[in-house]
């Protein structure tokens, strides 16, 4: 779908009000540039001790002729900060009165603060040199407690599936609950940098990069997972970051061809529940890499190009046996009946629809790096980034079923070029300037089988007696998918300056990050309708139960936005003593959205609700410190206390809901019983302007999403302490305390709703907020009866009533192995809870928190991003004849699911299906109906039903469950890597062989390498009626609710080769 990709006079209508705020923070002085963090100091001394002040420190990476350097201050100290990575570096000491020393052979590393001293001896011919090695663990010491580093050698020997760098992220003991949430906080609280700009997308959270990959592995030279890092450096974040550095070219050309496979053939025949596989399966990653000298000494390149193919098998409700049936929650008879019906009355294809499918994507990626040495005070880098990724029949819905043609596409595209000059101004003075522009297209488009606009759903309740006894509802769809087509277009321009001043025993730090990031969005989020139905049969019969859409009112509505993220700190960093030093800074962060929705009057008279208040919170003054005790300067006993304020960005989905949803925009029908439209899906198909909008002569009520007047960022206090004990420097053991807490989460809460519930249920308690007269026999409850106002619809304000509290403690040790072997080992006890777990990005969802009754009472419990323990391992083995051994251990155990109300209806009559806990009734009572007591019984007595569920189960009697009350088992995956090298030519060629093996305990026995994770949620009473004398629902037991998950991927294997030169 083609939209307009630029307005540009309302965009130079706001310029000079972002020029004025830019202007104001650069000018303030100076940012974030947190590329490499990496450092040289020392004290320059003779050979009495006595300080060498004014000493001349050259510091000088041979293998691209980059060049810093200072003067040693009044106590002999030196400091070289932000240095280009790599090496081999050489450091020279000049002093008049003495002879010249050098020291070489270091190499620097992301984060590395490497301590090297120099004793000069008296003037004599000579020059004193020495060949030293700087691989020390005490490089590491600034930070210790509070990042995880990633370093070239684990990403060259752990096996990595995929070959994303941020899958190495799980080796972070605080990573858990997603792919990228840290010390359990939300998604949208990690940050992302690549050499120390944005890397992240701005929408929704997560990579720029939407394909497998933003950045290929070849390009990536280290990274680390911050988490504790007090460095005012560090911004825009609550969990911590993830901060990712690029390779280099260097004066000796050099390259690699590279081709990575996995296939059927190279994979388990059967797929994880241990039935055999039919869908075709392949992924094959390859590319080049190519860098060298421009000029020697003074330019140098860097490139890769890589290509991901890959056969993705998708596996729709896959019925092979009893127990898929079991698992699933369906009979393979309602299946069938369901399909038929389909085909028969809602014109569904007779092509395949359930079972297992073939799909093909593609991604490309291209790096490109130079970096120039103008001089010997200025260094320029320009480097670009390009990814593309096409994603077929990939996009599902929130049924528990959808068959093939509600799958839809998706394809990305980002850009971004990124210019850096790094500038020594004086012995004393280092600063880095950095600009980069970032475009990003994303498009999802309907099944090809569906017209380009899409069709509404139809929603079946299906209920099945399964092979086991068991009984189930599940909830299977036909037609179009809630959210497709939507395009999102993000330009970013982000401008940073930093500035590092050595001014003797003081280092400062000052900076200012500024973000613009323009946003084109349309959404056509429940734009195509949805109908609703309690049965199959009333599905053949095309007696849906409800209707519901929102309907656009002034066309197509694109949704456009700029937003500002401005920042400005300074930081200060000394010896409060010998051996014991002292950073502490100050970081002000600002976020400005500078769109409004339009101003509905209505919403106004009604709820006093603004709609056209705008995002902005100017007042995130954030202190920081970190204190370090190297006890006795030994560099044997480091004692590391620290804490801080830290400012997270909200999503920016959330204001492109506020400003589609003023009403204006779109209006709404939401209808039950006679009201219903009858479906018509085949005229659906043929004609989507024939779906029932708005009927004529009425006025629609309109889903309203606006903002608080009083709304504040997420703001994290947290702190750490940590001990680590170094053994000589090949072994280290350490302990880690962590503690957060979290205001200012960002929630949308109801402000429609009735303020008093209209009766509450006599046997559980609950506030119910529509009339006991609306309710039907069938327990089906009209949430357009809980409403404060009938002008209005469903109304959702964005609030920062969001609370979340983390403790931590962390034992984590490593070891180095021979010549170049390893081992790092961590465990982690972990205690995440918070009110609301809400990430991104539809409103509705942040209402999907389970509650007993009133939706805004926030049910403060273990986070949807809690783990108990974590567990990880990773290694290799010292080189022996080419050959190396790596592997990876990561086990986590503890992760939450709810027991909820069966989503056919709404308990406590709003209008959110998804939100009921259930009440578990106490068997003993004599009062709780005896199909209730069976219904535990059975679930108790199944053997097959897990210890954890019964005890849940168990715990709840008479009463709400807990919420996140369930406990998931603790799981391990090991996944393992051989590699070989053969070396020719004086080791200027090598060829690479790897072998890969993913998940090796499913390889030895099929039950094997398995989770067993309920997910978020288990669906276990539901209301089959209600009695109008006793306002009581009556419930039923799903019994298959108990039946445990078989989760996970089979083992597979991946086969490398690389050809290298240099």
């Amino acid at each position: 779908m083609k939209i307009n990709r630029f307005h540009q006079q309302r965009q130079f209508e706001r310029l000079p009000k972002i020029i004025a705020i830019l202007i104001i923070c650069i000018y303030g002085i100076t940012s974030y540039s947190q590329a490499t963090n990496a450092s040289i100091r020392g004290k320059i001394s003779d050979a009495n001790g006595v300080p060498l002040m004014g000493a001349t420190i050259v510091i000088k990476n041979t293998s691209t002729g980059f060049v810093s350097g200072t003067v040693a201050n009044e106590n002999g100290n030196y400091l070289v900060q932000q240095l280009q990575l790599g090496g081999a570096y050489s450091i020279t000491v000049q002093y008049l009165g003495f002879q010249d020393m050098v020291k070489d052979g270091f190499t620097i590393n992301l984060s590395d603060a490497l301590v090297v001293d120099f004793v000069m001896k008296e003037t004599s011919m000579a020059l004193d040199e020495v060949v030293v090695t700087s691989n020390t663990l005490t490089k590491r010491i600034e930070q210790l407690g509070a990042s995880t580093k990633i370093g070239t050698d684990q990403i060259k020997t752990l096996p990595l599936e995929g070959r994303n760098f941020t899958g190495l992220t799980s080796l972070s003991p605080l990573q858990g609950g997603g792919s990228i949430n840290l010390a359990g906080q939300r998604r949208t609280s990690t940050n992302i940098t690549i050499d120390g700009v944005n890397a992240r997308n701005q929408l929704t959270a997560g990579e720029i990069g939407r394909g497998p990959y933003t950045i290929s592995q070849e390009a990536i030279r280290e990274f680390e997972v911050a988490t504790n890092d007090y460095s005012v450096l560090q911004g825009r974040q609550g969990g911590g970051a993830i901060n990712a550095v690029t390779k280099s070219g260097t004066n000796t050309l050099s390259g690699s061809a590279f081709f990575y496979h996995r296939a059927d053939a190279l994979q388990s025949q059967f797929n994880i529940r241990g039935e055999d596989r039919d869908a075709n399966f392949f992924t094959s990653q390859y590319g080049f890499s190519l860098s060298g000298p421009i000029i020697k000494d003074k330019l140098h390149f860097f490139a890769v190009y890589e290509r991901q193919d890959a056969g993705e098998p998708l596996s729709i409700a896959d019925i092979q046996s009893d127990n898929d049936q079991n698992l699933l929650g369906i009979s393979q008879e309602n299946l069938d009946r369901f399909l038929q019906i389909g085909r028969d009355v809602y014109g569904l294809s007779d092509s395949q629809q359930t079972g297992q499918f073939d799909r093909e994507t593609e991604a490309n990626n291209l790096f490109i790096r130079l970096d120039w040495q103008i001089n010997e005070n200025h260094r320029l880098t320009l480097r670009n980034l390009y990814n593309k990724w096409e994603n077929p029949f990939s996009v599902s819905d929130n049924s528990n079923i959808e068959v093939a043609e509600s799958f839809s596409n998706f394809q990305s595209q980002e850009n971004s070029t990124l210019l850096s000059l790094r500038s020594i101004f004086s012995p004393t003075v280092i600063n880095e300037f950095k600009v980069q522009y970032q475009h990003a297209e994303r498009d999802f488009t309907p099944n090809t089988e569906l017209p380009a606009s899409n069709i509404p759903r139809a929603i079946v309740e299906v209920s099945s007696v399964l092979p086991n006894g068991n009984t189930r509802n599940r909830s299977v769809q036909l037609g179009g998918q809630r959210f497709t087509p939507e395009t999102n277009l993000e330009n970013q321009l982000q401008i940073a300056n930093t500035t590092y001043v050595n001014t003797g025993k003081f280092n400062f730090t000052f900076g200012t990050d500024n973000l613009i990031t323009y946003l084109e969005t349309l959404l056509s989020n429940e734009q195509n309708g949805r109908f609703f139905f309690d049965s199959l049969d009333d599905f053949e019969n095309l007696n849906a139960s409800r209707y519901a859409r929102e309907v656009p009112l002034q066309g197509l509505p694109l949704v456009e936005q700029t937003v500002l993220d401005l920042s400005l700190f300074g930081q200060v960093e000394f010896d409060l003593a010998p051996n014991l030093n002292l950073m502490a800074g100050l970081r002000w962060d600002a976020t400005v959205f500078m769109d409004e929705a339009e101003f509905n009057p209505t919403v106004f008279q009604e709820l006093g609700i603004r709609t056209d208040e705008r995002i902005d919170d100017f007042d995130n003054i954030q202190p920081r410190f970190q204190l370090t005790w190297n006890v006795k300067g030994k560099n044997t006993d480091i004692i590391k206390i620290g804490g801080g304020a830290f400012s997270a960005q909200p999503h920016y989905y959330a204001q492109v809901n506020n400003i589609q949803n003023s009403g204006t925009l779109l209006g709404a029908i939401d209808v039950t019983g006679d009201a219903v439209p009858t479906p018509d899906f085949i005229s659906y198909r043929n004609d989507p302007s024939t779906v029932p909008g708005v009927p004529e002569g009425e006025t629609p009520f309109s889903t309203i999403n606006a903002v608080s007047p009083d709304f504040e960022v997420p703001t994290i206090y947290k702190g750490n302490i940590s001990y680590t004990r170094f053994f000589g420097d090949r072994y280290t053991l350490g302990i880690n305390a962590l503690f957060s807490h979290t205001t200012n989460n960002y929630v949308y809460q109801e402000a429609n709703l009735v303020t008093e519930p209209f009766f509450t249920t006599p046997i559980e308690g609950r506030d119910v907020f529509v009339p006991a007269n609306t309710i039907t026999e069938n327990g089906l409850t009209d949430w357009t009866n809980s409403r404060i106002s009938d002008q209005v619809g469903r109304t959702l304000v964005l609030t920062s009533d969001g609370v979340l509290d983390n403790i931590t403690l962390i034992v984590e040790g490593s070891a180095r192995i021979g010549r170049d072997g390893y081992l790092n080992g961590s465990f982690t006890w972990n205690r995440t809870k918070d009110n609301s777990s809400y990430n991104c990005c539809v409103a509705n969802t942040s209402t999907f928190i389970p509650v007993e009754g009133d939706p805004r009472d926030l049910n403060y419990g273990f986070s949807d991003n809690h783990f108990d323990t974590k567990l990880v391992l990773n290694g290799s083995t010292p080189t022996w004849k080419g050959f190396n051994f790596g592997a990876t251990i990561i086990g986590t155990g503890g992760t939450r699911y709810s027991l909820h109300v069966d989503d056919n209806t709404s308990a406590n009559g709003d209008f959110n299906l998804r939100n009921d806990i259930a009440y578990i009734f106490d068997p003993n009572d004599p009062n709780t109906p005896q199909a209730i007591v069976d219904g535990y019984n059975e679930v108790l007595n199944d053997p097959e039903t897990p210890e954890g569920f019964k005890e849940y189960l168990r715990e709840s009697f008479g009463g709400f469950a807990e919420r996140n009350g369930g406990k998931n088992p603790f799981r391990a995956i090991i996944d393992l890597r051989l590699q070989k090298r053969f070396s020719f030519n004086n080791n200027r060629h090598g060829l690479e062989l790897t072998a890969d093996l993913f998940n090796a305990a499913n390889l030895l026995n099929r039950e094997w390498g398995r989770t067993n994770n309920f997910g978020r949620r288990r669906d276990f009473m539901r209301i089959n009626g209600f009695d109008p004398t006793t306002n009581a629902y009556d419930y039923s037991v799903q019994t298959g609710a108990g039946t445990e998950p078989i989760n996970g991927t089979p083992w597979r294997l991946q086969l490398g080769a690389r050809y290298t030169f240099n």
